[in-house]
């Protein structure tokens, strides 16, 4: 009888464990890039010592520099070298921090590198190599076996030196000729991805410990087509996606930094969170290996008339709104303006995102807030997305009731825990037509729909007539009007056995 009884509590423990492991979902992380230029701004906030590392799952320290022939170094010594290694010893020789060579631990004070606080908190400390400013020599680096050597070399020794848990390469962007790039640069990315790669391999051998590789990547479809994602995907833990800067002060018109869906006048496809990430999924990467990425900062504009958006824009920009950080204010500072009065604050229904307007001063801002950046955390939640990116972590630290808050990885946050409800804007099917005035004559689409069917469009006159008809599965589509008369159109259109929605065009 005791023999039975045995058996069948093992059977039940059997079963719940299984009952268990069906049960568990996914887990989706916070990674966020550490802007390491910043440090003396927030009174020390931004400091290793203060951060909230129970906020993220894995720090990014921004940036180390390739040079030309392959090493590393580092771009702001004075405070590189002690956000990395720690604090100095006394004694220490005033020339050391003025060289640009990547640090002597024995000339600093132990336990307080930037690795040891992530560690303390169970956070991963990765460093990234290249950004905006720093990607010059990468083409050239990339193509030549030895400086490739030399490079994949130097990722393992900072690894080593800095105690961190893998390396991340920015690279913007294979392919560009504006950045010295060509077309070589995508066979090339790729062998210099899996020399990094196979390099880690062998420090995580030595070491015995998990090394990442992640990689940072341009959201605009131009630079999504210029990596070979079937081979990069496999070379790599996760990509970084960098969802904003879809638009600013270079456009002729207000629009959105970081728009979770097209806007209505959308000038360019691809250009919002949600097209990015299918895209790239199109392109072959698995899901689960993505970050979409959240913007922690705006961008200011002046327009020429009262502003709105899709407003004509100033050729002067404006930094007066941000004392630090120019035309792209941090989040925190945004805040302060809000609290102030100074804007008016609106929502886009169709972006489902943000934007400020100071009528008095002609000003537009685009920025995302915790209503924001909490769809876009349910849609990685619902995509089945890694998690999500932070650009920057040091752009949203506020002060609440006199303690320092973060508002914006909080809502984060709640989304993960997976308490929130899925909000109706993604749980339902959604038409993106854009723009609604077209004057390059091309019309896009973009469906968002949880589940997989099939959209039917037609196109007609003002008169009624039907001009055209498509039906496709995917998520885009494009209508060329290019050989019709200028005026108003449109457009009926419906996904799978949904009631009919319609809306008007205009061709200029």
């Amino acid at each position: 009888m005791k023999v039975l009884w045995l058996v069948t509590l093992q059977c039940i423990g059997v079963l719940l464990a299984l009952c268990c492991s069906f049960c568990q979902t996914q887990r989706h992380f916070i990674t966020g890039y550490y802007a390491s230029w910043r440090v003396e701004e927030g009174g020390g906030a931004f400091a290793p010592p203060n951060l909230a590392y129970g906020q993220y799952d894995i720090i990014i320290y921004a940036f180390l520099s390739v040079e030309a022939d392959g090493s590393l170094s580092l771009i702001n010594p004075q405070k590189d070298k002690v956000l990395l290694l720690g604090p100095l010893r006394e004694g220490v020789p005033a020339e050391y921090l003025k060289s640009a060579d990547l640090g002597n631990p024995a000339l600093h004070q132990p336990g307080q590198r930037f690795a040891d606080y992530a560690h303390r908190h169970r956070v991963r400390l990765s460093a990234s190599v290249g950004g905006w400013v720093h990607s010059t020599h990468f083409p050239s680096v990339a193509a030549d076996p030895a400086r490739r050597t030399r490079f994949a070399s130097e990722c393992a020794r900072i690894i080593e030196l800095y105690h961190l848990d893998g390396i991340d390469i920015d690279w913007e962007y294979p392919g560009d000729p504006a950045r010295q790039g060509t077309p070589a640069d995508r066979g090339n990315f790729t062998i210099l991805l899996r020399q990094v790669r196979d390099t880690l391999q062998a420090l995580r051998s030595r070491l015995r410990r998990d090394l990442m590789l992640t990689i940072a990547c341009g959201a605009a479809p131009k630079h999504l087509a210029a990596i070979d994602w079937p081979k990069v995907h496999q070379l790599v833990n996760a990509v970084n996606l960098m969802t904003y800067s879809f638009y600013g002060q270079w456009d002729e018109v207000s629009n959105h930094n970081a728009p979770l869906f097209p806007s209505a006048n959308a000038t360019q496809i691809g250009y919002s969170c949600a097209e990015a990430v299918q895209i790239l999924i199109r392109h072959g990467v698995p899901p689960v290996k993505i970050n979409l990425g959240v913007a922690f900062y705006g961008r200011t504009h002046r327009t020429e008339g009262a502003p709105s958006l899709h407003a004509k824009l100033s050729v002067q920009s404006d930094s007066s709104r941000s004392a630090s950080r120019g035309a792209t204010a941090s989040y925190s500072e945004i805040v302060q303006q809000i609290n102030r009065g100074s804007f008016k604050y609106c929502w886009d229904d169709t972006a489902q995102v943000p934007y400020l307007i100071d009528t008095a001063q002609s000003l537009f801002i685009s920025f995302d807030d915790e209503r924001s950046v909490s769809l876009k955390a349910h849609y990685a939640r619902l995509n089945g997305l890694r998690g999500v990116m932070i650009w920057d972590i040091t752009s949203e630290y506020c002060k609440v009731d006199g303690q320092l808050r973060t508002p914006l990885t909080d809502a984060i946050r709640r989304v993960f825990s997976g308490k929130e409800i899925l909000p109706s804007v993604l749980s339902e099917p959604r038409i993106c037509v854009f723009p609604r005035v077209t004057y390059s004559g091309f019309l896009h689409f973009f469906v968002h729909s949880p589940e997989k069917g099939r959209t039917e469009i037609s196109l007609s006159d003002a008169r009624g007539k039907i001009l055209h008809t498509v039906t496709f599965l995917g998520f885009g589509h494009t209508i060329d009007m290019r050989l019709l008369p200028s005026g108003a159109y449109r457009i009926r259109m419906r996904f799978n056995s949904l009631p009919h929605e319609e809306t008007k065009i205009v061709k200029k």
